[in-house]
């Protein structure tokens, strides 16, 4: 098969690294493709660099859409049978998209698959191989700053990073696109999940590799990661995990907080290094502001729950166990 795959970068300021990431694309071995570049209204020089590729289709957004919705909007522009998704920050080897095209062409029953999302500054240290999550519905990049050699077989997994990402257009089409109100962070662990609920499954294949300089847009540790990510874990959670979960959630929630306190008292792990660039009182308006937002949207995401469960072709029993065999401990979660 030779399925038209439609490349997909959503950039934002990402005028160092953006040449350097259709560039990759340009020369991948599979050559029925096309690139759309979607620009989130850069304030640097981006256009005028992603201009100086005439087989780039670039669409300039008049405001900064987040990699939801400019993920989105791209999408329902793209014409592939399949949509591959590349960050602005990622550089793929030349047989990536090949690699991945290969399983969606003799798996009907995949919806996506992901890749070996290795650290582009320390290349013997993995980013990601896909996404873990913990029963409070925050996620982390399974294999995060683990050797590369640790994951050299292909296997199923429950969820693909949007870093870099080839998806079925067909399933999109079933399940629906990125949630927009989540603007970016935990938008591919929400799409996922509910690619995996609506019965598609997905497939890590270890020869597919990306490069990624991670965080190089919003930064590694900053209050505006923290609040997007507190706010979005929880409606994540309440769109898509079984009722007894989510009326678990401030058990779990409690558990992550006191966590947190206790590595910034031994002033170890991430929420310490996040410390180290602001104050305590940032840190917790910011939290109390997502809070805030969780339940400001709480009918709407309830409304979306809703409209999951008329899709969803598994019980809840399997969904939780995929949380077990997924999951990733709290220790995990927060190291940095």
């Amino acid at each position: 098969m030779n399925n038209l795959i439609s490349v997909i970068i959503v950039n934002y300021n990402g005028a160092d690294y953006i040449g350097e990431s259709i560039e990759s694309i340009i020369d991948q071995t599979y050559t029925n493709l096309e690139i759309i570049v979607l620009d989130n209204n850069s304030s640097d020089d981006s256009v005028q660099k992603i201009k100086q590729y005439p087989s780039v289709k670039l669409i300039e957004s008049k405001t900064n859409l987040g990699f939801a919705k400019g993920n989105n909007v791209a999408i329902r522009e793209a014409n592939g049978e399949y949509i591959a998704l590349l960050n602005n920050d990622a550089t793929a080897e030349a047989s990536w998209l090949e690699s991945l095209a290969k399983v969606l062409d003799h798996n009907d029953e995949y919806g996506s698959c992901g890749c070996k999302i290795i650290s582009y500054y320390e290349q013997d240290y993995l980013d990601s191989a896909g996404l873990l999550i913990n029963p409070s519905g925050m996620s982390r990049a399974r294999g995060r700053n683990e050797s590369i050699h640790d994951y050299n077989i292909s296997e199923p997994i429950l969820i693909p990073s949007g870093c870099a990402v080839l998806y079925r257009k067909k399933a999109l089409d079933e399940v629906g696109l990125f949630d927009e109100d989540f603007f970016c962070y935990c938008e591919d662990t929400d799409l996922g999940f509910r690619l995996q609920i609506s019965g598609w499954k997905c497939f890590y294949v270890s020869e597919a590799v990306v490069y990624h300089r991670y965080s190089s847009t919003a930064g590694k540790y900053s209050l505006f990661k923290t609040y997007l990510v507190e706010r979005n874990h929880y409606w994540f959670v309440i769109k898509n995990f079984p009722l007894s979960l989510v009326l678990m959630n401030p058990m779990y929630t409690i558990r992550l907080y006191l966590y947190q306190l206790l590595n910034m008292f031994k002033q170890k792990g991430a929420t310490n290094e996040l410390m180290t660039n602001t104050s305590t009182k940032k840190l917790v308006l910011t939290l109390l502001k997502a809070h805030k937002d969780v339940w400001k949207m709480l009918f709407v995401m309830l409304k979306k729950r809703s409209i999951n469960n008329k899709l969803k072709k598994v019980d809840n029993r399997q969904i939780k166990e995929w949380i077990k065999q997924y999951n990733i401990s709290v220790a995990d979660l927060f190291k940095s």
